[in-house]
């Protein structure tokens, strides 16, 4: 009877045990992309930055920052403060400006490559990040990249 009793108390014991401990949380690096790119009437650009949280928590994000280089010629540093909540696994995004030091080059698309750190202020931490993609005109809109 003893020997019951102790068993049925570390089966409920390692049942609440297991209760306790929640999901896994896993922070993982997060990362940036362009998702649109507007030339303006004055010649700077208008930046839509897709932020990516891959992680299985909610992040604040509190600042990207990264050169832009567009066909190999690095065009200028972006920052943005966007000071954004993005759930787990999702992403959303942000906008900034640059007055970039060299024009688009001509043709249809481009390549462009982003490299440069995006912080968080919960949890708190820096990743370092590296995308590159393409932008192509989007039909019917002038002066616009996606």
């Amino acid at each position: 009877m003893l020997l019951r009793r102790s068993f049925v108390v570390l089966a409920l014991v390692g049942s609440l045990a297991a209760c306790g401990t929640g999901p896994v949380k896993r922070i993982h690096p997060s990362t940036a992309s362009i998702q649109q790119l507007a030339v303006q009437a004055d010649g700077s650009w208008k930046i839509t930055l897709r932020i990516q949280n891959f992680s299985t928590v909610p992040m604040t994000y509190r600042e990207v920052t990264a050169k832009l280089s567009i066909g190999g010629n690095e065009v200028g540093e972006l920052h943005a403060a966007p000071d954004i909540d993005i759930i787990a696994n999702s992403g959303d995004v942000v906008e900034t400006t640059l007055r970039p030091s060299a024009p688009l080059p001509a043709g249809n698309d481009f390549e462009y490559h982003l490299k440069g750190t995006i912080a968080t202020s919960e949890p708190k931490a820096n990743f370092p990040f590296e995308r590159t993609s393409r932008l192509s005109p989007v039909p019917g809109v002038p002066n616009t990249y996606r």
